[in-house]
């Protein structure tokens, strides 16, 4: 059963119960068994048999009708259309809201992703990478760890990884500059190997909920009702609409604001569903798509409704495929820093 059963059991019109498939079965039965038509005999007269052949004829049509209808009625009933974008935002906003949301740290684990051309312009190669945060929740203002790993570049899908073998299966990839000339040269390298994670250190940032700019030192700021994140991150639809989709998977919000988040989000114009979709790392979910004014492209946000849960938010191309997309690959709270790998030397 899917996220959204009990909304399409809502919205199916019922059929038959068994029990009246089957008394009308029996009473169709019954009726042409006392119809038979009796056997012919010398007395009958050519009209009298016209009569009877004629009742039996019009009592076939009519049984055959009923016994088509009774079929028909059983049949499961058609599948209703798919919820739209506001019913599945609310619902989502529905299942954020029950989410735990405590800890002393907050870790997100987002997987950044870009798709590009080859130099030869022959096949679209896509390059990741991962960002960990840990933030101390108490203040936010205060010292945490940013752990950063470079997952490196592979064909982007089955036809571009036989265009690759057809291009000899190159491993590095050299793209001039936009302007000829720059830093280390005229070209820069793109490396297929990945690399190792780092973790560093950041001193005394004041976080900012990103594209908003405004400060934001406590998690108990954050307002947990759609009114007060549309005064948070801005009275404009577009300026909204630019930062609602990043606000929902990049920043440790308590399950109230993602619930709000999701709310203010289905009170705006041109947000559209989309149905059951994957994300670039195989996980389904529903998604919503929205025009986003700052770089006047689609974006399509991804989500698990059962749970609230952002899986992605995917900026596409106009043939509907991801050009670039931020993946949450684990999202937790806890009350200890987990060990970091390759920390950064103290004073650094």
């Amino acid at each position: 059963m899917d996220d959204l059963s009990a909304v399409r059991e809502l919205l199916s019109p019922p059929g038959p119960s068994r029990e009246t498939v089957v008394r009308g079965r029996d009473r169709l039965l019954t009726e042409i068994a006392h119809e038979r038509p009796p056997s012919r005999t010398p007395h009958d007269r050519p009209g009298r048999r016209a009569v009877r052949a004629a009742r039996w004829g019009t009592f076939g049509l009519a049984s055959a009708a009923a016994a088509a209808a009774v079929v028909l009625s059983s049949a499961p009933p058609a599948e209703p259309p798919p919820p739209d974008a506001r019913t599945v935002l609310l619902a989502a906003a529905t299942s954020a809201a029950r989410q735990p949301a405590e800890g002393a740290w907050w870790g997100n684990k987002l997987v950044r992703g870009v798709r590009f051309r080859d130099p030869g312009d022959r096949y679209t190669l896509q390059q990741t990478a991962t960002e960990e945060t840990w933030l101390p929740t108490g203040k936010m203002t205060a010292p945490h760890w940013i752990v950063l790993r470079y997952l490196g570049v592979e064909p982007a899908t089955p036809e571009d990884e036989a265009a690759w073998r057809a291009d000899g299966s190159p491993t590095r990839w050299s793209y001039p500059y936009g302007n000829g000339g720059g830093l280390g040269g005229d070209s820069y390298e793109v490396e297929a190997a990945p690399g190792e994670a780092r973790s560093i250190r950041q001193e005394d940032v004041d976080w900012r909920l990103l594209a908003a700019g405004r400060p934001l030192t406590r998690m108990a700021e954050l307002p947990a009702t759609p009114e007060g994140l549309r005064a948070l991150l801005g009275p404009g639809t577009g300026e909204l609409t630019a930062n609602l989709g990043s606000f929902v998977l990049e920043m440790p919000v308590p399950a109230e604001t993602r619930a709000a988040a999701y709310r203010l989000m289905a009170s705006l114009p041109g947000v559209t569903a989309r149905g059951e979709v994957t994300d670039q790392l195989g996980r389904t979910g529903q998604a919503i798509v929205y025009r986003d004014p700052a770089d006047d492209r689609d974006k399509r946000l991804i989500f698990n409704v059962a749970t609230g849960a952002p899986l992605a938010l995917e900026t596409l191309m106009p043939s509907g495929e991801p050009a670039q997309f931020t993946a949450v690959a684990e999202s937790v709270w806890t009350d200890q820093l987990p060990d970091l790998p390759n920390p950064e030397p103290e004073g650094d």
